[in-house]
């Protein structure tokens, strides 16, 4: 559940929340229903809650017998009837019902010729009313203007307001509440699914498309879906084309490349010696152009060319030939290079010798950025979930700006001084490896090493035997 999710549905519910709250509150302060007309018409001067309550039960029960009268009690709501006693001529009330010390001192005074009459019991107000029913029989009506005795003088019809309103409170909150849910998952959803698109993106997948997500509606979100649809297919589009153009130039350049570096052969066959530091320069620049479009070539096009992995390549035996092939140039150094695994063997899914190429670029990297006398750490090692292994080389060499460990992994990026064109790269060599473990559903990152030097990690799922 995201945070806009929250925000949108808290808001929306706050808001019919207060509004029902509210309305019922002004309902109730300026009585505006149609009984509150009805009742301070004429008696606005004179209108405790009690004695009104008193006058609606005289008018309801004169034209009622003692049953009627004691069964329209008993259909009354628990919460009303402490506020109301109806007393026989016996001095029983008709409920069973213990009488209160107010009610008991108020009933006797209460007489044919004395009809009305109200006392004050502690922090209540009492009002009585002698009436004689249909059936002949007296009763002595009796309310109560407090429903505690707490306080001065509650008011009996916020009170029974309070004890009221809760039910429809409760269920007014709890629809408006579902309601609001149901808004701010519709609008949220479609916020989701745009952004998980955008991000698909930002890691480097134009093919993502979300308007089938939208099928059926016809509303701006979908709009949206859809123009985001044309937005990627456009930027895949030249992608691809960009991509393309540059592996045509590069194969363009490859034959005028080979001619020259025939009649730099021949140059060199024929110098006398005194160009032949002109004409080494000259071949240093052709041999780095060549590497270049040898790079480029072999630069995988991602989402469009795809390998189907039918080989599996042993990852153990893999990085201990590489060490034993790079030994000499890490003794040239005086560099020891440490390789740490405690697994047999290490199967992996591949397709040619792909990874060979990728292992080879990280560890070329490693010896060419580490200092001499130092050492080169590769750790090879099983995931906790048991689904991939991880690789880990080490090396300690100047590290790189933090802002730029994942910049290093696009064509032709150069950091700083420290891994320069000078030093013998020139930025497609981490290109290739990153699209080469992705199309084995790998990941290739880099990270900083604490104690100095950068760590190049790679994960790689195992292949289920």
């Amino acid at each position: 559940m995201t945070r806009l999710y929250l925000k949108i549905f808290l808001t929306f519910w706050l808001i019919t929340v207060a509004i029902i709250i509210g309305t019922n509150l002004v309902v109730h302060w300026f009585d505006i229903t149609p009984d509150g007309k009805l009742q301070h018409s004429g008696t606005a001067n004179d209108d405790d809650p009690a004695k009104r309550l008193l006058f609606q039960m005289v008018g309801n029960a004169i034209n009622r017998n003692t049953a009627q009268l004691t069964q329209d009690l008993r259909a009354m709501p628990s919460w009303s009837t402490r506020f109301v006693y109806v007393v026989d001529k016996r001095n029983r009330d008709l409920l069973d019902r213990p009488l209160p010390p107010g009610v008991m001192f108020l009933t006797p005074r209460l007489t044919s010729k004395h009809p009305f009459d109200k006392v004050q019991d502690r922090n209540r107000k009492l009002f009585g009313r002698y009436i004689t029913l249909n059936d002949g029989n007296s009763v002595k009506l009796i309310t109560i203007s407090a429903g505690r005795d707490e306080g001065q003088d509650r008011d009996i019809i916020w009170e029974l307001f309070i004890d009221n309103i809760w039910p429809l409170l409760l269920v007014s909150i709890l629809v408006s509440g579902s309601a609001c849910f149901f808004l701010a998952r519709h609008f949220t959803r479609s916020i989701n699914t745009l952004q998980k698109a955008t991000h698909q993106i930002a890691r480097g997948d134009l093919s993502v498309r979300i308007s089938e997500q939208f099928r059926g509606r016809n509303d701006e979100i979908a709009a949206l879906g859809r123009d985001f649809d044309n937005m990627t297919e456009r930027l895949e589009k030249a992608m691809h084309e960009q991509k393309r153009l540059i592996k045509d130039v590069s194969h363009e350049l490859r034959t005028p490349l080979a001619r020259l570096q025939i009649a730099l052969a021949l140059a060199q066959q024929k110098s006398d010696g005194q160009i032949d530091h002109e004409l080494a320069r000259i071949k240093q620049a052709a041999d780095y152009l060549n590497d270049i479009i040898t790079d480029i070539l072999t630069l995988p096009i991602q989402g469009q060319d795809s390998w189907v992995l039918d080989d599996v390549l042993d990852l153990v035996s893999l990085l201990q030939t590489l060490i034993e092939n790079y030994q000499q140039d890490a003794d040239e150094k005086n560099i020891r290079i440490l390789f740490k695994s405690n697994l047999e063997e290490a199967l992996v899914a591949t397709h040619g010798n792909m990874l060979v190429g990728v292992f080879e670029n990280t560890l070329r990297n490693a010896l060419l950025y580490t200092p001499a006398n130092s050492e080169i750490c590769i750790q090879l090692t099983e995931t906790g979930d048991g689904e991939h292994y991880r690789i880990q080389i080490m090396d300690q060499g100047p590290g790189v700006q933090e802002d730029a460990l994942e910049d290093i992994f696009q064509p032709f990026f150069r950091t700083d001084q420290a891994r320069a064109r000078e030093s013998g790269g020139y930025g497609l060599g981490l290109a290739i490896a990153h699209r080469s473990i992705a199309l084995h559903k790998g990941k290739i990152w880099a990270e900083n090493r604490p104690t100095g030097g950068l760590t190049l990690g790679i994960l790689l799922p195992q292949v289920n035997t």
